[in-house]
């Protein structure tokens, strides 16, 4: 996997389709999509995981001479017919183990109107359509299965995940905690200042909330816990931490690489534009529990603990690979080589710090098992988003969708953006964040396009929209990973997830309807804006907690949520009324102490 990562692309497609029968022979081999055994081997799952060789196997014996006919106008013969329609049952099979039997659906929804729209009546009917034809544009084209959103999780997205696997397998996880609670640890509030600082710093390498709430979580939480916080706080801290880390470059997660895909925008000019807005996200969320550690008078760790400087005496090289893959991200704009150079940094530094070469080259070879394990539900969801993107692209829904968005509003921009919201939001409820954008991004975003949203926020919007997704009830499965830890509710956790990260459901609209917020144009009117949003989602999170130096009372939140929603709005007349009323809402707290004082 890692040779098709670092792009050996002699034939894509026929590399594709030995990616895509590895990872369903892993998906089927690992996972048993029953709750009550959901791990474990069976008869049927090795025979699944056989035909999924051995259907990936023909295509890749066949690429030869299916690259030579004309898609849609040369025949298939009855052996690729066969061998098509397998390969489609197997994915929508491993789809059902691996995610759930939402996703399955959905795509089985998707299927039947590419077989039987043409009997709907009105404008969202088409062109009656053969079974051939749409076997022969899902699997025989780069517009279904073997599309982007696979070609991105073969090429570029396992080597992070490898990366990640290698990390933690090393103590990178606990490195970043360590260090973290050097910071923040003895603070108010400061177990879950070291939950939100630690996720932060290893999400952004993984781009997985579930992976960094399993890492980070199993340490952040207990430690919560013991030091007094509430178990479904301790689990929606650590949720709402680790969902950021798919909007916080370097790596972000793997909807921002798909995102470049299908925008054709650097991924370098991508990671620059999205830092702003996850570190408002970021510095809200940290302001939001130390207002609860005050209000509910936590204290941080007891005890010196470890100093930054000896955390970083022995942890401190794992910030050389971290460097090398910045450097080549957002300076060269190589994102592949940046991920294979930090594994190989990873590997060769690793015996020379930790030493006992043969205990380093175990753990390796166990990050590569973590790695594939990871990757196959990763791979899995993208072979079946390219399944709906090909019946979205050959019935046209996806153009018929935009066009009844824009007709039920076509200067109401505000409207279009709420619906896409709330789209991406439903996708996310089971659905792994590659899906949902790539369904998003193809579904709704072009409507956000053509009323004049350029490309680049409009597809962020459903970004931030896909990764909140995961913590969003009443399937949330960063919510459902830490309530495992917590031994709590997961809607709960999921609740307090979200009010925890209410600041990442209101940036999208700002750098929407601002885009100097993500770094466009005027450096003079960028700063502005970053200027007036941070004191905006400051007061927002002030208000959400009821805490601004002091307990305040239902008016002054009042006041600061109404100033923090009208410094987000894009406007000068806006940012003097939100700045007017922050300061009255400030003084009105201030001269209500003093009072209280004398």
């Amino acid at each position: 996997m890692l040779a098709l990562a670092l792009g050996l692309e002699s034939d894509r497609n026929a590399t594709l389709f030995a990616f895509l029968g590895a990872v369903l022979a892993l998906g089927f081999l690992t996972v048993t999509g029953n709750a009550q055994r959901p791990t474990g081997r069976s008869w049927i799952a090795n025979a699944l995981a056989a035909l999924s060789l051995a259907a990936s196997g023909y295509f890749v014996w066949m690429s030869p001479r299916h690259a030579l006919r004309w898609p849609m106008v040369s025949p298939l013969t009855d052996a690729d017919l066969a061998a098509a329609v397998l390969l489609c049952l197997l994915v929508l099979e491993a789809t059902r183990r691996t995610i759930g039997l939402t996703l399955c659906l959905l795509v089985a929804v998707f299927l039947a109107y590419a077989v039987w729209g043409h009997h709907v009546p009105g404008s969202f009917s088409h062109r009656p359509l053969t079974l051939t034809e749409i076997l022969d544009h899902l699997v025989f084209t780069t517009n279904g299965l073997i599309g982007p959103a696979l070609s991105v999780a073969a090429f570029l997205v396992f080597v992070f995940v490898l990366f990640g696997a290698v990390l933690d397998r090393l103590g990178g996880g606990e490195f970043f905690h360590d260090l973290a609670g050097a910071l923040v640890g003895r603070q108010a509030g400061g177990p879950a200042k070291v939950a939100v600082v630690s996720s932060a710093m290893y999400g952004t390498i993984s781009g997985s909330p579930t992976a960094d709430v399993v890492t980070t979580g199993s340490l952040t939480i207990p430690m919560m816990k013991r030091l007094g916080y509430p178990p479904a706080y301790a689990g929606g801290v650590e949720a709402a931490a680790s969902a950021g880390g798919a909007i916080l470059p370097p790596v972000m997660g793997s909807a921002a690489f798909l995102m470049s895909d299908f925008t054709g925008i650097a991924y370098a000019e991508i990671a620059v534009s999205a830092l702003t807005t996850a570190v408002l996200y970021y510095v809200a969320m940290f302001y939001q529990v130390h207002a609860r550690a005050a209000l509910d008078r936590l204290g941080g760790f007891a005890g010196a603990g470890p100093r930054a400087a000896e955390v970083m005496r022995r942890g401190g090289w794992f910030l050389v690979p971290i460097a090398a893959l910045v450097w080549l991200v957002l300076s060269a704009d190589r994102p592949v080589y940046g991920g294979a150079l930090a594994v190989v940094l990873a590997a060769a530094l690793a015996p020379l710090m930790l030493g006992d070469p043969l205990r380093v080259a175990r753990l390796l070879l166990a990050a590569a098992e973590d790695a594939a394990r990871r990757a196959a539900p990763v791979g899995i969801a993208c072979g079946v988003a390219g399944l709906v993107v090909g019946t979205l692209t050959i019935t046209d829904l996806s153009g018929k969708f935009s066009s009844l968005l824009f007709s039920f509003a076509p200067d109401r921009i505000l409207f279009v953006m709420a619906i896409t919201a709330a789209v991406t939001l439903l996708l996310g409820m089971g659905m792994p964040t590659p899906a949902v954008y790539v369904l998003a991004a193809v579904l709704a975003a072009p409507a956000m396009v053509k009323l004049g949203v350029p490309v680049l926020a409009a597809h962020l919007f459903v970004v931030y929209y896909a990764s909140m997704s995961a913590i969003t009830p009443p399937v949330a499965v960063a919510a459902f990973a830490a309530a495992s830890i917590a031994e709590a509710d997961p809607i709960r956790i999921g609740l307090i997830a979200c009010r925890l990260a209410v600041v990442a459901f209101v940036l999208p609209f700002c750098f929407v309807f601002r885009p100097a917020l993500l770094l466009a144009g005027d450096p003079l009117a960028s700063l502005w804006a970053v200027l007036v949003t941070l004191c905006g989602v400051v007061a927002l999170a002030a208000g959400f907690e009821g805490w601004l130096g002091q307990g305040i009372s239902a008016g002054q939140r009042a006041m600061l949520l109404a100033a923090g929603l009208t410094l987000v709005a894009p406007d000068w007349r806006a940012d003097a009324a939100g700045l007017v009323l922050l300061a009255l809402a400030v003084a009105w707290i201030r001269l209500g102490a003093a009072a209280r004082a004398r």
